[in-house]
């Protein structure tokens, strides 16, 4: 199985873990060594933020491709179709990321020098303020990104022929506010966004307006000329032009018993379906997991608080109707979002997981996390720890080949193990049905003393 992964410092690691090496007991030696090949060079202003596939149709192969977006604004696509290495297909930078907050000693020393010479300023202590991209999205033929800045932008990739130079240009250019903290994309609609943040409720955009219900034309021409609003201030609102266009917008719940609002800060959030924008699950700062319906109201369906620390990713589950979320502490758990009843607690970390994602092929749940650790877990009923990876660096995201067949032997055998535990428990002892007998050939004997 491979695994391809993301730091702080600004490398990117290949992870492959052999099957015969995954064993239910990670104490146990494994029979082939994982292999971990990093690519890049060390550079903490090139932190990794997001990562996301694209996924390329040739003629006579599908063979797939990986964006990276950086800290510092470099966006990079990256291929992967070889087994060995990957190589970089296409690079440029996002000039509108947020940059960190500075003394004006340290502007006007970037003022006075020249380009070349910005990269020697040590300017790490700042960028901690900095959000880097807050959403990534792309497929063949379109690539979003959005900065802390708020600013969102959709690229378009010509469907050029294999091998090709790649070309992209910046066709559609929207301002959002600026405190934002998450934006997601619908993956088979790439014109619906849904996004949220810090005092920002939950909102569901349309950036093709009232082009929605005419394929024909949105086939065509998917996405519309630039159009470049002005920057929004905290308390500013959207604006709604004919290209962009608020479909629904989430409403906050009423005041408590003291008359005091709710307050909103939303970490991430996730569409329950690919093709369908209708439900929406949402982790929020405050330690809640919410799930919202646009078709039916605007408060959320579902409120459920878990644990003691906000929660920091989301992602779907084995089947729809599970999420797994993991929060800031060490605590990663599985939720029935139709209930809200808990599923059960994923054990083994040391540090706050930062990125979780299920294989669809083995149903195996892998995360990384800021002890440095890979870890691949079981869905099953006992959710055992099946492998784990130490990589050097504090990771931030990860993305799992579509090649992942190795962990369903791993995962069979986790299940025969549960039915088996669940036989041993059901047995009794020998020694309570020795206890049985001895009671009752005593209250026989007292029956016939009588």
């Amino acid at each position: 199985m491979r695994f391809y992964v993301g730091d702080e410092n600004g490398l990117i690691k290949t992870v492959v873990i052999p099957s015969n090496s995954i064993t239910l007991n990670p104490k146990d030696p494994p029979a082939l060594q994982t292999t971990v090949k990093p690519w890049g060079c060390v550079d903490p202003r090139r932190n990794v933020n997001l990562m996301c596939k694209r996924i390329i149709t040739g003629n006579n192969s599908d063979f797939s491709q990986f964006v990276i977006a950086r800290q510092n604004g470099q966006i990079e696509i990256v291929d992967k179709s070889s087994p060995v290495e990957i190589k970089r297909v296409y690079e440029f930078k996002e000039e509108t990321i947020m940059l960190p907050d500075m003394t004006k000693k340290e502007k006007n020393k970037i003022k006075s020098l020249d380009e070349d010479n910005k990269n020697k300023i040590n300017i790490n202590n700042h960028e901690k303020n900095s959000k880097g991209f807050i959403g990534l999205f792309a497929n063949e033929s379109t690539l979003v990104t959005c900065t802390g800045a708020g600013t969102l932008r959709y690229w378009t990739i010509p469907s050029d022929p294999l091998g090709a130079p790649l070309t992209i240009k910046d066709t559609l250019n929207i301002q959002l506010p600026l405190d934002l903290c998450r934006l997601r994309v619908l993956p088979k609609q790439p014109n619906l966004i849904a996004f949220g943040g810090k005092e920002r409720d939950l909102s569901v955009w349309d950036v093709n307006g009232s082009q929605v219900n005419k394929p024909e034309e949105t086939k065509n021409s998917p996405i519309r000329p630039i159009i470049k609003h002005k920057p929004l201030n905290k308390y500013q609102k959207v604006e709604q032009k004919e290209s962009c266009r608020r479909i629904w917008n989430a409403k906050n719940f009423p005041n408590d018993a003291l008359s005091l609002r709710h307050p909103i800060w939303i970490t991430d959030l996730q569409f329950m379906s690919e093709d369908d924008p209708s439900k929406i699950v949402v982790g929020t700062k405050y330690k809640q997991i919410r799930l919202y319906d646009i078709r039916t109201q605007r408060r959320p369906v579902l409120n459920v608080i878990i644990g003691e620390n906000p929660v920091a990713s989301v992602s779907m589950g084995r089947n729809p109707y599970e999420i797994v979320a993991g929060d800031t502490a060490l605590s990663v758990l599985s939720m029935d979002i139709r209930t809200g009843q808990c599923l059960g607690h994923y054990k083994g970390f040391t540090g706050a997981v930062r990125d979780l994602a299920i294989d669809p092929a083995s149903l195996s749940l892998v995360s990384v996390s800021c002890d440095r650790f890979l870890r691949v877990h079981s869905t099953n009923e006992g959710r055992k720890l099946l492998n784990k990876v130490y990589l050097k660096q504090r990771l931030t995201c990860l993305i799992i080949d579509k090649d992942s067949k190795d962990y369903n032997n791993a995962n069979k055998r986790a299940q025969e193990d549960d039915q088996e535990e669940e036989i041993w428990q059901q047995m009794e002892s020998v020694e309570q049905n020795k206890m049985k007998k001895r009671k009752l050939a005593k209250s026989d004997s007292n029956d016939a003393d009588l």
